[in-house]
């Protein structure tokens, strides 16, 4: 690797520089590399490049997420514990924090891909038509298919999926569960066209649980292996194409922006001072929370605020219950009982305003006698369990039906959370942000609706009967027709701060008085910086971030490369400053 302003080849500069190479600094170089001639870009990580695949698309899987932690006792802290998670703010909620190295976040995450829905009240009016329109028509089916979407896994398409998807859908159709939507309710995922629009299809196939996992080949054994989707793949795969334009520069922490006259001029690194070429634009793509902190201290921009507002997150419930197997445990010729892996779609009903958004990721197993430890796992990792660990235990003839939901629940888009500026420095000299973040009284509401939905609906698949409902770690008896809820609210509701799903600090619009960033993802008072990722969000219904995210950066990509200037020719490469790496 060579020094931040040394260019890889002689004659070029770099036209886009992204800092980050995570989940969207990824999937954007990649992107940039494809048709129509690559354009040449610079990639600043903080981190390494240690992995090219998802933690669990390894045979033996070892490291995981580390439990959230307050902030305050290690915002300014090297990565320590898995060797790459840092939580770089303040808050007084406990955060996971940041995967720091190529790939990022999506190097760990569960494969959750439910599709959202941009195109509804309270959703419509925060986004520019325009960027509503191409999401919906084009980019949004382009990262369906990028993030293997929408092959079912096989794991997750047995009788046991059959036989609770049909029970679903038999409560669904008769309305009796309120507040979940009916099946000829729930909306077209981004790649329908390609499967067909048929009532079989709409009434049934809907309600599997959308997961960006494939199936392949590996020719040892004869089964499939799993496959989850991560940015790291893309990355090497247009470092390794041949073209040579694309330079990825490793443990380079960016401290800092430096502007003039409405662009970005420099940036300020852990190994020394970075030019900006006149024609080149920087591209933010370190999280929703370190990206405002960029902005919001960059030297020399015109700031209207001293922080970033309409920092929303997802609301989150887990609940887990278990029964004793309600079939035979024995399947017919040709049948196995697999796993199940649905969904549910849901709403809020408010007297005045638009409704809000829920829905319930439901994983179901029949399992037989576990070692405690790996039961534990399986429930509360579910479908981020080790894959090889879960063939064999679906190959036991199951003596209990477990059952899980994971919930989650739209947040206002106009609440109070923010990102601000300490007096504070980390160790590279860099102000913290400090992040403040709490559910309103509609979020409150909201998140009320949502827990009696999962009550009602786990009911649905388990029946009235006796349950066993897992809270702190162990399975406690539930008496039959129990009317109470299953779990109190501080036993399935999770910290704010734990779902990784950050967005809108930079959200985007066309009236900078009310928007960070323009149509196409530009900071308003710039003329070449722009941001990546769930930060530009404007508004979100309970669908998860990486699909959205993933659809803007596509487009991102395609708009740097009709606007940034191509094939300057420079007499060689420039240097500023040179530094071993801090």
């Amino acid at each position: 690797m060579s020094a931040p302003g040394a260019w890889l080849t002689p004659r070029q500069e770099p036209e886009v520089i992204i800092i980050g190479a995570g989940t969207f600094g990824s999937v954007l170089a990649w992107q940039l590399g494809r048709g129509g001639g690559s354009v040449p870009t610079l990639l600043l990580e903080s981190g390494r490049l240690e992995r090219t695949e998802h933690v669990q698309n390894a045979p033996l899987a070892t490291e995981t997420v580390p439990p959230p932690s307050l902030p305050e006792a290690v915002a300014d802290a090297p990565p320590t514990g898995n060797g790459r998670w840092r939580v770089p703010w303040r808050s007084p909620l406990p955060y996971h924090g940041l995967a720091y190295g190529v790939g990022g976040r999506s190097l760990f995450w569960g494969a959750y891909c439910v599709w959202p829905v941009l195109d509804q009240d309270g959703i419509r009016d925060h986004w520019p038509a325009r960027v509503r329109a191409e999401l919906s028509d084009r980019y949004l089916p382009a990262a369906a298919n990028l993030l293997g979407l929408p092959r079912t896994a096989p794991h997750f398409d047995g009788e046991l999926n059959r036989r609770l998807r049909g029970r679903l859908l038999g409560a669904l159709a008769g309305n009796h569960l309120p507040g979940l939507l009916r099946p000829n309710e729930l909306p077209d995922p981004p790649y329908a066209p390609d499967l067909g629009s048929s009532h079989q299809y709409s009434c049934v196939s809907r309600l599997n649980m959308p997961l960006a996992i494939d199936a392949v080949e590996d020719g040892i054994g004869g089964s499939p292996r799993l496959v989850r989707f991560s940015a790291a793949p893309l990355l090497t795969e247009r470092l390794g194409d041949g073209t040579g334009d694309l330079e990825l520069l490793t443990d380079c922490h960016v401290i800092g922006l430096q502007a003039s006259g409405g662009r970005i001029t420099a940036i300020d690194t852990s190994r020394g001072r970075l030019r900006v070429p006149d024609h080149a634009r920087v591209i933010l793509a370190v999280g929703t929370i370190e990206n405002a902190r960029l902005v919001l201290g960059a030297d020399g921009l015109p700031h209207t605020a001293h922080r970033a507002h309409h920092l929303t997150t997802h609301l989150r419930s887990n609940l887990t219950v278990r029964i004793p197997f309600p079939f035979d445990p024995h399947p017919g010729p040709g049948e196995e009982w697999g796993a199940a892996a649905l969904h549910t779609r849901g709403a809020c009903r408010r007297p005045s305003g638009p409704d809000t958004r829920f829905h319930h990721q439901i994983t179901a197993y029949g399992v037989g006698s576990l070692p405690e430890e790996a039961a534990r796992r399986l429930y509360t990792e579910t479908p981020r369990y080790d894959v090889e660990a879960l063939d064999r235990m679906l190959r036991i003839p199951p003596r209990h039906l477990v059952v899980t939901l994971a919930s989650v629940g739209e947040m206002a888009a106009d609440g109070p959370g923010e990102v601000s500026l300490l007096d504070e420095r980390d160790r590279y000299g860099a102000r913290l942000a400090y992040v403040r973040l709490s559910p309103g009284p509609a979020d409150r509401r909201t998140w009320d609706a949502m827990d009696r939905s999962a009550d009602a609906a786990v009911r649905t698949l388990v029946g009235d009967g006796p349950v066993e409902v897992l809270r702190s770690g162990r399975f406690v008896s539930v008496a039959a027709g129990r009317s109470a809820a299953l779990l109190e609210p501080a036993e399935r509701r999770e910290p704010l701060g734990c779902g990784h799903h950050e967005m809108g600090t930079l959200r985007m619009g066309d009236d900078p008085r009310d928007a960070h960033t323009d149509a196409d993802g530009r900071i308003h008072a710039t003329q070449n910086l722009y941001a990546a990722g769930p930060a530009v969000f404007p508004a979100l219904d309970s669908a998860g971030p990486v699909l959205p995210g993933v659809a803007l950066t596509l487009r991102l990509a395609d708009h740097l490369r009709h606007t940034v200037p191509r094939g300057r020719a420079v007499p060689g490469p420039r240097r500023e400053t040179e530094r071993s790496g801090a």
